[in-house]
């Protein structure tokens, strides 16, 4: 945890010339003239101050600007990590008060697509990968087999950052590196060993002392209480303790309704999702084999297309006439064939599935972004209208919510999500370094805006600065440890092409120095 929070210092310091954080300055550039390196950024005296020419690695203040702007406009989900806006000081050009989560987020997640406007390629991509390589190795799954290429990327990565930064930029924290993934081989996963539960103990076993001539007795006699309480509450597992916080996400997996209101809508609209509701209940799915087969029979010389769409035409009042009248059913199945009432309960959040879920409005009003979904949906893609044969694939569907309903059938209700998705055709793309990235702009398959609140998983957007067209996709992760969860974390590295491999003496000659700005450090000394 605190190699990964000083090497995300360095940087940050290294590339906004933090006092005090910065890796490079006056004496950093007198350590090069005597190792007889890199003569372009020697100090250069002039009068009574000394200037420092712009390195690879110095941002002129547009890029600093870049830089914090993009950081500025982050807004993420509940619980995913702290305020980022709050983090970052527009006046100073500067991040402060970064705690070592805050550092284990940025360094996983946003400097890499901060940084996608400024710096030199080259510079940009070995910092890229030494961010990807710190999410590989906290990734929760980890292949042992791939051990050694990630620990072949963090040789790699470590050679290429000292042919951009300077000797002062390396110290023990930077060269552990080399040691993490060994001891991943001999401990486990990293984040089974993270520091942070033990310092939020430390955190609370500090709040036990009330005696400050006597700390070790007071923890002493807080513990010994509690561990008496915790035991007797044991026999009384029904009774509701008093006093003990609760988790505003224990029980709410149905789901927990937030600003509720009443509305009418238009009976398309709302049969619209009661077909979504109908297609994706697990009682209902024989009823659809039965009626597709049937409507198969009747019209056996028709396209599966004009198949599909006949079946999504008849296939309700086909299934109220066939299950409504029919008491040997469920009462579940007798009311979903009956339809819903056309009078919807709408709401502007929902706490469902461990995920807190805004509509947008509400997410505008908030400093947080809780609207964004995903869902993997299986569908059938057609090449042209009379295409017999159908490719069924598995895709992901990324969207943001525009409306919250609770679909009224009576005795219960079904949570659904009105949606704006993106296009999964000319709104989606991989970048070079495996980020999917989606236009929220370009809209598609408006005529399926619906998806039930059971099914989706949360995402977040975080706009591209070097073109504001485009977004990154990040997922969020739930709220209750207890839940089994998928591996939030995918592990990507950047193969090593032909043109990483340079010669070490022509990148120090080509790239030690920023040609594309002028914009070097002024020290107040002058040169001895």
């Amino acid at each position: 945890m605190h190699v990964e929070k000083n090497v995300c210092d360095s940087i940050i310091g290294t590339l906004l010339n933090l006092p005090g954080k910065s890796k490079d300055g006056l004496n950093s550039r007198l350590d090069l003239q005597v190792m007889g390196i890199r003569e372009e950024l020697y100090p250069e005296s002039k009068g009574k101050r000394t200037y420092l020419p712009p390195a690879c690695h110095t941002l002129s203040k547009r890029e600093k600007k870049s830089f914090c702007q993009s950081l500025h406009g982050i807004k993420v989900p509940y619980g995913f990590s702290s305020n980022v806006h709050s983090l970052v000081s527009m006046k100073d050009l500067k991040l402060v008060g970064l705690k070592s989560h805050d550092c284990h987020v940025l360094m996983q997640q946003f400097i890499p697509i901060a940084i996608r406007d400024i710096l030199p390629n080259k510079v940009r991509q070995v910092i890229t990968r030494l961010c990807l390589f710190f999410r590989s190795i906290c990734s929760k799954v980890i292949d042992p087999h791939r051990l050694d290429d990630v620990e072949d990327e963090g040789f790699v990565i470590l050679c290429q950052l000292e042919m951009y930064f300077p000797p002062s930029f390396f110290d023990i924290m930077v060269h552990l590196i080399v040691h993490i993934v060994r001891e991943i081989r001999i401990c486990g996963p990293v984040f089974l060993r993270w520091m942070y539960p033990m310092e939020r103990y430390m955190k609370i076993l500090k709040g036990y002392v009330k005696n400050q001539y006597r700390p070790e007795a007071s923890i002493i006699e807080r513990c010994i209480a509690e561990e008496a309480i915790e035991f007797c509450s044991e026999y009384m597992d029904k009774v509701e303790s008093v006093g003990v916080p609760k988790t505003r996400h224990e029980g709410q997996i149905t789901g927990k309704r937030l600003y509720q209101n009443l509305k009418s809508f238009k009976r398309e609209e709302v049969l619209l999702a009661h077909f979504y509701i109908l297609n994706n209940t697990k009682v209902v799915i024989p009823y659809i084999v039965a009626h597709k087969d049937l409507v198969k029979r009747n019209n056996p010389r028709m396209t599966e297309k004009w198949l599909l769409n006949e079946h999504n035409k008849t296939f309700m009042e086909w299934f109220k006439c066939k299950v409504g009248t029919n008491t040997n059913v469920s009462e579940t199945l007798q009311r979903l064939a009956l339809g819903p009432n056309f009078d919807v309960f709408t709401f502007s959040g929902y706490d469902i599935n461990n995920y807190i879920f805004y509509t947008k409005s509400q997410d505008n009003k908030s400093t947080m972004q809780n609207s964004g979904v995903m869902i993997v949906a299986e569908s059938q893609h057609f090449s042209t209208r009379h295409d017999n044969n159908p490719v069924t694939a598995s895709l992901c569907y990324f969207g943001v919510i525009q409306d919250i309903w609770e679909v009224d059938y009576g005795p219960f209700r079904v949570p659904v999500f009105k949606c704006d998705w993106v296009d999964i055709n000319n709104g989606m793309k991989m970048d070079e370094n495996g980020y999917r990235m989606v236009d929220l702009n370009r809209l598609g398959h408006k005529d399926e805006p619906f998806i039930m609140a059971a099914q989706v998983r949360q995402v977040f957007y975080v706009t591209d600065p070097s073109d504001n067209r485009w977004s990154f996709v990040i997922e969020s992760r739930t709220h209750n440890l207890l839940v089994e969860e998928g591996d939030e974390t995918q592990t990507r590295t950047l193969s090593l092409s032909n043109e990483d491999t340079c010669d070490v003496d022509n990148e120090d000659r080509v790239h030690a120095i920023r040609d594309d700005h002028q914009e070097g450090i002024w020290e107040n000394t002058t040169v001895n």
